[in-house]
């Protein structure tokens, strides 16, 4: 339940990245208050169900907080990278090639994990990866009917399932000692607020939309609804999981936001995309079945 919960608010939120322009939004910009407003949102509620404030750094010594902070920082920025990219690509080349892009994180979290010794090599699994691989090189060219400046976002968009993977392997082993999903939550959407907002500054973006009407408000509300929720559960995911199993949840988002942006935005896949489709699922089989074969 918790995979199919974070994976399809992650394909929402890509749907909600690509209308945002249409209601006066900068994507990056609406990312940056969902954030804030998601981060906001899930603090109030862990308080009010514990019926206190969460731990703070004080309450723990020297080592251990420099430690936190560390995995914070980082956290939040292969957190935010990924988010940055989608939200702008997604408006370039459709919410359902950057869905798509997230169906990879699986195969390279495999990959990722064997080199670095958490998991062994399993046959099955390796060819699933190399089917994963096979797959983002048809999504690649499944771009080349775009213009020149949407086939540069068709490329960066691909960066995202390297991020994405990257962040569940350290996650994984640098989570902190006795540290709580919640709060590794609410620390990694603050690290990334801050990075984001020093980055919209930096870029003189619009704060707020070009008009406050009932949509723009609508739209933003949703995205932090969805970002309290989505992130709220992420940790504890992968808590349970591990990065393997969790970074499946790209696999929901892909299947979920193709469906949705040919529903809403009549994004119809090509030939080379489908086959894309097909290749990774391929390759998502093979890694799952390996998986339960041992």
């Amino acid at each position: 339940m918790l995979l199919l919960i974070v994976g399809g608010f992650l394909a929402v939120s890509t749907i909600i990245a690509k209308a945002a322009p249409s209601f006066g939004w900068h994507p990056l910009v609406l990312l940056q208050w969902s954030i804030l407003g998601g981060a906001a949102a899930l603090f109030a509620a862990t308080r009010v169900s514990t019926g206190k404030a969460r731990p703070h750094l004080g309450q723990v010594n020297e080592v251990a907080r420099r430690k936190l902070l560390t995995y914070l920082v980082f956290s939040g920025l292969l957190f935010i990278a990924p988010n940055m990219i989608a939200v702008v690509a997604a408006s370039k080349v459709g919410a359902g090639f950057v869905s798509l892009s997230y169906a990879f994180p699986l195969v390279l979290t495999y990959a990722l994990a064997v080199v670095l010794r958490l998991e062994r090599f399993r046959f099955l699994m390796g060819t699933g990866v190399l089917f994963g691989l096979f797959g983002g090189v048809l999504l690649a060219l499944s771009g080349a009917e775009l213009s020149v400046e949407a086939s540069w976002w068709a490329v960066f968009a691909l960066f995202i399932p390297v991020f994405l993977a990257t962040g569940n392997i350290y996650r994984t082993l640098h989570w902190p000692k006795g540290a709580k999903p919640v709060d590794l939550a609410l620390g990694m959407m603050a690290t990334g607020f801050v990075a984001l907002a020093i980055f919209t500054a930096a870029l003189g973006l619009p704060l707020a939309p070009a008009d406050w009407t009932w949509q723009a408000t609508g739209l933003a509300v949703a995205q932090m609804a969805i970002f309290a929720l989505q992130y709220g559960l992420y940790f504890r995911l992968q808590q349970t999981a591990g990065p393997v199993y969790l970074s499946q949840i790209g696999s929901v988002a892909a299947v979920i936001g193709l469906g949705l942006g040919f529903a809403v935005f009549g994004e119809i896949p090509n030939l080379a995309k489908l086959a894309a489709v097909a290749a990774v699922g391929i390759g998502i089989v093979l890694v799952t079945v390996g998986r339960k074969s041992t």
